[in-house]
């Protein structure tokens, strides 16, 4: 599961993410990218659900798609992402297929103003466009709180939602962890910035270390 949230302005978004994938029973696995830019598509992608998901659909944009705006990619992305979930889907030895939801953000040709489709295995990859800015975030936070606008300010909300994961019972939460990365995308270019470490990084990085010595490929 994933710690995403992201502030679609008129002109830009701001995409945060964390970097901790666990096994099903909330043991570290790995770290690993969970927001990616796609300079030469003018976009950038984020999902929640399963991790590995966004990192094929990241790999696909890049390398097989023949697109060059937002606009373009959604007339293929209904199709390839309900081919690409069912590669992913068939790797996972699991009573209950999970779900995911694939978030775009990017730029028409000749526009700068952002816009953002949204993508839901629950709704089978149709699309859904936006043009008006929004915040949302994954999970919610219990109670009321303020978009983030700052640094520090992205980085208190995302720890109010881990403290609030964190006493969940196993079967029902989210872990996060590891780190807090911010994408920031404009028209035409993009920025990625290291926010904050959680300070048991250095311990679940053991703890992966320890894991793929004892089950070699299990990361």
């Amino acid at each position: 599961m994933i710690l995403l949230s992201f502030h679609h302005q008129e002109y830009s978004a701001l995409i945060m993410t964390d970097t901790l994938a666990t096994t099903r029973g909330g043991e570290p696995l790995i770290f690993q990218s969970k927001a990616w830019a796609v300079p030469h598509i003018n976009m950038a992608i984020a999902n929640t659900g399963v991790g590995n998901f966004g990192g094929r659909w990241n790999e696909y944009l890049r390398s097989s798609l023949l697109a060059t705006d937002i606009e373009m990619v959604k007339e293929f992305a209904p199709e390839a992402l309900r081919l690409t979930w069912s590669q992913v889907i068939s790797e996972y030895e699991i009573d209950e297929v999970p779900t995911t939801t694939m978030y775009h953000f990017g730029y028409p040709t000749d526009s700068d103003r952002l816009v953002r489709y949204v993508y839901r295995s629950a709704e089978d990859f149709e699309s859904e466009r936006h043009e008006e800015p929004g915040f949302a975030i994954n999970p919610w936070p219990e109670g009321d709180f303020e978009v983030p606008v700052d640094d520090d300010s992205w980085v208190a909300l995302a720890q109010r939602v881990r403290a609030e994961q964190n006493v969940r019972p196993a079967e029902d939460r989210i872990y996060i962890g590891g780190e807090l990365y911010l994408l920031i995308l404009g028209n035409w270019q993009s920025q990625t910035i290291r926010l904050h470490r959680f300070d048991d990084y250095e311990q679940a990085w053991l703890d992966m270390n320890d894991r793929s010595q004892r089950e070699p490929g299990a990361a």
